[in-house]
């Protein structure tokens, strides 16, 4: 016999066995068998006449084969099982069906045995089958005699009193004993996060690593766009995860995230993402007219904010809890995307326990955090690794990686339209991208161009790089890995190096201060961001330099 796990469940009537067996089906992958099935009827729920003729039958067989039918049932699906983790028999009756088992395959057998009071098992039967006209009583239908059942619960690896448990509860309790759930100690995510103001070239990167995920997570909102370099050229994303044209992986929007439903449909035609692929939680928040309204009023003219709305949606669902008047509308209120949502900490766990990895994409950039940031120059969420990890629904003792990402030359959006002398915020070494490109040897129109915002399109303010701030991301964020992004502003011979010994001598130093001053090491370097059309279809812009693979885990 196949050493595939054998769940045999026994209980009276109305105990919750075949709502357990269901469970363990749709959340671990068990096959069910029915032994009703294999006395060759079909109980339907309302057939509580019909329970009698099967009862007798299956004593008969007792008789006849000596209790050994129910094993020579599953034995030959078992054979068949493949790569499910088992079998669960819904139900045994008797100790000799499972004696059975367990003298054809020993250890394998699990017994779980539900039981509750009378008084619970009547109540339950008069809600479901006992309220239909001519029905039996409780006590006619309770084929399980008290002995019997005693039997059973002394015999069992696993029982459990479901008075006081629904289906959930009674789950977690069974998945734990027969150690379905994942170990805190298994750590498979990597978190990549911006580490100065936002436009560090993240989406780039991710598109890179990409490949060598099976899950991609993303939060945030639509007000930070990640723009990547692809074999058809140019794309931007503002709400998908940045690496989901470059991989099949499962993707994952968190109930963090802020969307705006139409920009989000459209982005998913655009990248042809089917249901069953993505998932979007149920709770994440809905970005509303009204939102977008109020920031278009406040924030972008104070501070340059992009008015996406993410903001004043976050704050509306602070504010308007309990409301009826007001309703937050979140993800699962949205009938456009009802085929898409699925609980993300479903299959966060389920990715944790089949051992896959990872990638978590963060939004903006640490010095922009609502909480770390130089308020009110601020975005509207933390957008460091614990803010990050918190909007997923990640535990920080999953986290495997954390690799932060910084230009050379740090950005701001430019200041606000207007003469009320209003700012985006603090740059310590301001300067211009004419300086910068004359600086590195780089045609200035060029690099002007490129530095446009993803999703507004404005202009953006550029300063040296800022070392006090970069070690305040690293304190917060304690990166294993840093990339570093526009080595070509340090000079323009970087744009044609594959190799990180063909660097420019000033941009190694450089990255050998980075690496002192953050206390690791700088794994990825892009050598240049695609500045013109034909840019975006060269893909040989990144040094790798890691020891480690996103498929590898510590498992």
């Amino acid at each position: 016999m196949s050493v595939n796990r054998v769940v045999l469940i026994s209980g009276k009537t109305g105990t919750g066995k075949t709502g357990l067996a269901a469970a363990l089906q749709d959340r671990y992958g068990f096959h069910v068998v029915q032994t009703r099935d294999l006395l060759g009827g079909k109980l339907e729920l309302h057939d509580a006449n019909e329970r009698k003729p099967l009862i007798d039958r299956a004593m008969a067989l007792n008789g006849e084969t000596n209790s050994r039918w129910v094993l020579d049932g599953v034995l030959p699906q078992l054979e068949r099982l493949g790569g499910s983790p088992g079998i669960v028999v819904d139900h045994v009756s008797s100790i000799e069906q499972i004696q059975q088992f367990r003298e054809s395959a020993g250890s394998a057998i699990v017994h779980v045995h539900l039981y509750a009071s009378r008084e619970t098992l009547r109540t339950r039967y008069a809600g479901k089958e006992g309220a239909l006209p001519g029905a039996p009583t409780y006590e006619e239908i309770d084929h399980l005699s008290d002995p019997v059942a005693e039997l059973l619960k002394n015999d069992a690896d696993i029982r459990i009193f479901t008075d006081r448990t629904d289906a959930d509860d009674t789950l977690v309790r069974v998945a734990a004993h027969l150690q379905l759930l994942t170990s805190p100690q298994l750590r498979c995510v990597d978190v990549l996060v911006g580490g100065q103001y936002g436009s560090e070239g993240k989406g780039n990167i991710v598109a890179f690593l990409a490949p060598e995920y099976d899950v991609l997570v993303r939060v945030g909102g639509p007000n930070a766009g990640h723009t990547v370099a692809t074999p058809k050229g140019k794309r931007v994303h503002h709400q998908l995860p940045s690496g989901c044209g470059a991989s099949s992986a499962k993707i994952l929007l968190g109930p963090g995230i802020t969307l705006h439903v139409p920009k989000l449909l459209k982005e998913i035609e655009e990248f042809e993402i089917a249901p069953g692929r993505l998932f979007i939680d149920p709770c994440a928040t809905i970005i509303e007219e009204v939102d977008i309204v109020e920031e278009q009023r406040g924030v972008v003219g104070a501070i340059a904010s992009t008015g996406s709305g993410s903001g004043a949606a976050k704050a509306r669902r602070i504010k308007n809890r309990g409301s009826k008047a007001d309703k937050v509308c979140l993800a699962r209120d949205v009938p456009e995307l009802a085929e898409f949502l699925g609980a993300t900490l479903f299959h966060l766990e389920q990715a944790y326990r089949d051992g896959k990895s990872v990638l978590l994409e963060g939004t903006q950039g640490s010095a922009l955090s609502l909480y770390h940031g130089d308020y009110p120059y601020v975005t509207s969420r933390d957008t460091n690794v614990a803010g990050c990890l918190a909007e997923a629904g990640i535990s920080p003792s999953r986290v495997r990686r954390i690799l932060m990402v910084v230009r050379t030359t740090p950005i701001r959006v430019a200041d606000p339209d207007g003469k009320e002398g209003n700012t985006s915020g603090h740059l310590k070494h301001e300067t211009t991208f004419d300086d910068i490109a004359q600086r590195a040897g780089l045609d200035a129109t060029e690099v002007n161009d490129a530095e446009k915002t993803s999703t507004t399109g404005r202009n953006r303010r550029v300063g040296w790089f800022e070392w006090s701030q970069f070690r305040r991301a690293c304190d917060l964020n304690a990166p294993t890995d840093i990339v570093l992004t526009f080595a070509d502003y340090l000079s323009a011979e970087n744009q044609q190096a594959r190799r990180f010994e063909q660097l420019k001598e000033n941009t190694i130093k450089f990255i050998e201060e980075l690496e002192r001053v953050a206390q690791a090491p700088v794994s990825l370097i892009n050598t240049r961001f695609p500045k013109k059309k034909v840019d975006f279809t060269d893909l040989r812009s990144i040094i790798d330099r890691r020891t480690w693979s996103g498929r590898t885990t510590d498992r």
